[in-house]
C-alpha cells in the first residue's frame, strides 16, 4: 500500500515532465532555428553546433519586415486598443457587479454571449463598414476593431474581479459624501492593478499576435504589422524557414518582457477574476 502511495507520485510527475517537454520542444526548435542556415535546419533538426550559429537571418529579417516600422504600428495597435477595453470594460465592470439594475444585467448576458461569436464570421461586413466610414486601410480601423473585440471577454474579467471585492468599501465611500463614479475612481480603481494586469496580458498578447485583422484592413507595404511582416517569408515556391524564425523570436521579445515583468499581477489577477461573488 505505501509502495503504490509512492509510485502514483511518480507517475503524475513523469507525466508533468512528458508534458512539459513536448510543449517545449516546438519552442526549442523554432529558436535553435533562427541561428541556422537553410541546409542546417533542414538536415539537422534538433541540433546545434559552433559551427551551426549564424546572425545571418536576423540580419535579413530585420531589414526585409521593416522591423521598427512593424514594432511602432503593432505597439501602436496594441496599446491605444488595450487602453479602450480596459477603461470602458473597468468602468462597465464595476457598474454590473456593485449596482443592483436589471438592465445592467441584461447588458451582461448579451456581452458575454458576444464572446461565443467567431470573428471570421465578421470580416466582410466590417470591411464594408470601414470602407464606408473613411477608415479602411488606416490604423483606427485596426484599433476600433480590436478593443471591440476583447470588450466582452474583458468586462466578463473585471465584473467577476469586482464582485470578490467587499462591500464595505462601497458603503465607506457613500458614508464619506462619494458620488458613484467618485467611489469607482478612488475606491476601486486603484484596487484593480491585478485584474488589469491579466487584461493587458491576455487581449495584449491576441493584438499582438493578430494577423487576421490587419492583414484585412490595412495595406502590409504602406503600415506594416509583425504578423503581417512574417508573412513575407512563405512564397508560393519557396519559404525561408530560417529567416521566419528569426522573425518570430523578434516578434515574441516585447511581449516576452512584457510577461515577465507583470507575471506576479497576471498570477493575482486570474486567481481573482476567478472568485465569484
Amino acid at each position: 500500500m505505501k509502495r503504490k502511495k509512492k509510485v502514483v507520485p511518480l507517475l503524475m510527475e513523469g507525466l508533468i515532465l512528458f508534458i512539459t517537454i513536448a510543449i517545449l520542444l516546438p519552442v526549442f526548435y523554432f529558436v535553435i532555428s533562427a541561428f541556422k542556415s537553410r541546409e542546417d535546419i533542414l538536415f539537422y533538426p534538433l541540433k546545434m553546433t559552433v559551427e551551426m550559429f549564424t546572425f545571418d537571418n536576423f540580419i535579413i529579417a530585420f531589414s526585409k519586415m521593416k522591423y521598427f516600422a512593424s514594432v511602432k504600428n503593432t505597439a501602436i495597435i496594441t496599446g491605444v486598443s488595450l487602453a479602450f477595453t480596459v477603461g470602458l470594460s473597468s468602468m462597465a465592470g464595476f457598474v454590473i457587479a456593485r449596482v443592483q439594475a436589471r438592465r445592467f444585467q441584461i447588458s451582461y448576458s448579451f456581452l458575454v454571449a458576444l464572446m461565443v461569436i467567431p470573428f471570421i464570421g465578421c470580416v466582410i461586413p466590417l470591411v464594408i463598414i470601414m470602407n464606408r466610414i473613411g477608415l479602411y486601410n488606416h490604423l483606427w480601423a485596426c484599433i476600433l476593431i480590436q478593443s471591440s473585440w476583447n470588450l466582452p471577454f474583458a468586462t466578463f474579467l473585471y465584473t467577476g474581479f469586482m464582485k470578490s471585492l467587499p462591500g464595505e468599501l462601497e458603503e465607506a465611500a457613500m458614508i464619506d459624501g462619494c458620488s458613484l463614479f467618485k467611489t469607482y475612481l478612488r475606491v476601486f480603481l486603484p484596487l484593480q492593478a491585478p485584474v488589469t494586469a491579466t487584461c493587458c496580458i491576455r487581449c495584449g498578447i491576441g493584438v499582438w499576435n493578430d494577423y487576421l485583422v490587419s492583414s484585412s484592413f490595412l495595406n502590409s507595404a504602406k503600415s506594416p504589422t509583425l504578423m503581417v511582416s512574417v508573412k513575407k517569408f512563405f512564397g508560393q515556391y519557396v519559404n525561408e524557414y530560417g529567416q521566419s524564425f528569426a522573425a518570430v523570436v523578434m516578434c515574441s521579445i516585447p511581449i516576452f518582457l512584457v510577461f515577465i515583468f507583470l507575471q506576479k499581477y497576471f498570477i493575482k489577477g486570474m486567481a481573482a477574476g476567478a472568485v465569484k461573488g
